[in-house]
């Protein structure tokens, strides 16, 4: 009897499972874990608990004004959750070792459904509790709280149901010429000085993820909704800035991502093969140090085209590097597991920023300290 999904969800749960086992066969290591997170989560309610809920509220109430903006905005955000989602399950279902099997078109379309509502319900969940923890914050009238989050929910709903059809829909007809999906991701310019001497394919390859991404749409979202935040009758040259600033740091954010994604693929590519660490890591290194110094220098010079300061700009630097410098060494730690990368970059950088509200150069020393301690763990694997 054929399955009523795809047999790729019960490969899911079988791998929840055996993570659960894992981590209950290294009880010290998983308690360690819980004991770090439950402090860390201490210090995050400490330093919300300081955050002033009225002024935030008295923004939210100016916002609720413009429901179609804030629609907008939430529509925009659904539709590139789900349309990049759902292109990216339906990549690897054809694509990945899946395309071989017999598996009934029925099955793929409901568990393609059934995916797309369990992200879009999460998605909602994490809306609603950001507006209720601020409610919890605010000591004043919050009746701006059950508009806002009809209008948001409204907007994440309908602009995900876009996204997932039309997905669907770049499926049907996505028979493009060969040659142009094979130069799609060949850059303007060439750059040979990024090559490493030996390992020179993986800058290549880590560039060339990063230009298919972008030129795909990725990330398109975050530019609608910062193109939202432009005031009227900007001037010219705020503008620049703000635009150098802002569309930096999202580029940034995509490659660093593609980066990491090479990294891991890389790993596993080059498993049997005796590649020392350090080789592996400079190599993997050229590519995202190229694209934080880009970053780096065009998000400072758009502060300080916006009248800021020098050491505003300096700081600016500094915790975008060392932000890059944590997600990468995550990277090469955890490369064989990418999921802990990702979730341990997370809560290690919301407790430096904890921290870093309370006392600045303890938090730039822990950050330096453990940065050098994921290589050195990951130069060991």
């Amino acid at each position: 009897m054929p399955a009523y999904f795809h047999p790729r969800l019960q490969q899911s749960r079988l791998v929840a499972g055996n993570r659960l086992r894992l981590a209950l066969r290294h009880w010290p290591q998983t308690l360690f874990h819980l004991l770090a997170g439950a402090a860390l989560l201490a210090i995050a309610a400490a330093a919300l608990s300081r955050i002033d809920g009225d002024r935030i509220g008295l923004l939210l109430r100016l916002i609720v004004q413009q429901p179609l903006a804030i629609g907008l905005a939430f529509a925009a955000f659904g539709f590139a959750m789900g349309r990049s989602s759902t292109v990216e399950l339906l990549q690897e279902l054809r694509l990945g070792w899946w395309g071989a099997m017999p598996i009934p078109a029925a099955a793929t379309q409901r568990s393609l459904r059934l995916h797309a509502l369990l992200q879009t319900v999460f998605a909602n969940a994490i809306v609603l509790a950001v507006l209720l923890g601020i409610v919890v914050l605010s000591r004043r009238s919050t009746e701006w709280l059950m508009p806002l989050a009809a209008t948001a929910s409204a907007g994440l709903w309908l602009g995900a149901s876009a996204g997932f059809f039309a997905a669907l829909r770049s499926r049907q007809h996505s028979g493009g010429s060969r040659r142009t999906q094979a130069h799609s991701s060949a850059a303007l310019l060439r750059l040979p000085w990024l090559d490493h001497p030996q390992l020179h394919n993986l800058p290549d390859w880590q560039r060339r993820e990063t230009v298919r991404r972008w030129r795909s749409g990725g990330r398109a979202w975050q530019i609608g909704a910062l193109g939202l935040l432009v005031p009227m009758g900007m001037p010219l040259l705020p503008l620049i800035a703000f635009a150098a600033l802002g569309v930096g740091l999202i580029w940034y954010g995509l490659a660093l991502r593609a980066s990491e994604n090479t990294i891991v693929r890389a790993s596993q590519t080059f498993a049997a093969l005796p590649l020392p660490f350090p080789r592996f890591a400079a190599a993997t290194l050229r590519y995202p140090l190229f694209a934080f110094a880009c970053t780096a220098t065009s998000g400072a010079a758009g502060l300080l085209l916006q009248a800021a300061r020098w050491p505003v700009a300096l700081g600016y630097v500094l915790a975008l590097g060392l932000g890059s410098a944590l997600s990468l060494s995550l990277c090469w730690r955890y490369r064989h597991r990418p999921y802990l990368a990702r979730s341990r970059a997370i809560a290690e950088t919301c407790l430096l920023l904890a921290l870093a509200t309370q006392f600045v150069p303890l938090a730039l020393v822990l950050a330096l300290a453990l940065i050098a301690r994921h290589y050195v763990v990951a130069r060991s694997i």
